[in-house]
């Protein structure tokens, strides 16, 4: 009797085990035809949030090869008045580097000319749009015009339309640098605000040294900011809770920074909290 039961259990456990070993042979055979057919391809892309460091695109050059291709995203009407799209540029990096072909600018204008019609009446509600970006063309149908806003290598996120009485600023903010040497440029590395006015097509690009812009907010009846800062001298060390940043005050019309707290101040609030007395 023990042993019938032990040649039923015996049974059922290399039924278990057959199962098993087919399911895994199934999926190995998926995973060698998914790689064989990406393989034939030749140009399978993912969409990163980094851009490759200079080093790495000088060599590309050089060899007349490229490993990223800029991607469109679907164009945003930010000015239903007016009529004006911004249409941000994304990157998919290819699994392998591909030989330089040099195409013509008809494409782009076609795919733009495809959304004058997208015209809505009404008032447009969304302000943020999410993302991470390479670069923001604005697009006027009704003006053919079209702007790239950057001649540079760049990553913006963070993008938002804030309307005024008499402007629209496009704000956002920016990695430029591979900061970290990690050999990519993305939102690890040191991050700026740039602000866009649609009415006089100027920049504005705040920095300020090392320091990485981590918030912002406008000022009230007022184009000025409030930005906040994480100081750059405390970047490899490390604290039990967010690291020491500092608040200044952007003048949007004269484009110049100032301190909020005073430097007096400043030195009082430290002695409070290091606990010393007032000289």
């Amino acid at each position: 009797m023990k042993i019938e039961k032990i040649k039923n259990f015996n049974q059922v456990i290399l039924a278990i085990a057959g199962i098993l070993g087919l399911i895994l042979m199934l999926i190995f055979i998926i995973v060698v035809i998914s790689d064989f057919w990406d393989f034939g391809s030749g140009r399978n892309t993912t969409i990163t949030n980094s851009l490759i460091a200079e080093e790495k695109v000088e060599t590309l050059n050089q060899e007349n090869m490229r490993l990223q291709i800029i991607s469109y995203e679907s164009p945003k009407l930010i000015d239903t008045l007016n009529a004006v799209y911004i249409i941000p540029i994304s990157v998919s990096t290819l699994d392998k580097p591909e030989t330089v072909v040099e195409a013509n600018s008809d494409g782009l204008m076609a795919l733009m000319d495809s959304y004058g019609s997208m015209r809505k009446k009404g008032y447009y509600p969304e302000n943020y749009f999410d993302g991470l970006f390479a670069n923001l063309i604005v697009y006027k149908p009704a003006e053919n015009k079209t702007v790239l806003l950057f001649n540079e290598r760049i990553m913006l996120s963070g993008l938002s339309a804030y309307n005024f009485k008499d402007d629209i600023l496009l704000v956002f903010y920016t990695a430029e640098k591979d900061n970290n040497k990690d050999g990519l440029v993305n939102f690890n590395d040191d991050t700026n605000l740039c602000i866009y006015s649609l009415k006089s097509g100027k920049m504005h690009r705040i920095a300020e040294g090392e320091n990485s812009i981590t918030d912002y907010q406008f000022i009230e009846n007022s184009k000025d900011l409030l930005i906040e800062f994480s100081l750059s001298q405390y970047k490899d060390v490390k604290f039990k809770s967010y690291k020491p940043r500092k608040i200044l005050r952007y003048e949007f019309e004269n484009e110049k920074l100032s301190e909020v707290v005073p430097t007096q101040i400043q030195q009082q609030m430290q002695n409070l909290v290091e606990g010393k007395k007032a000289q």
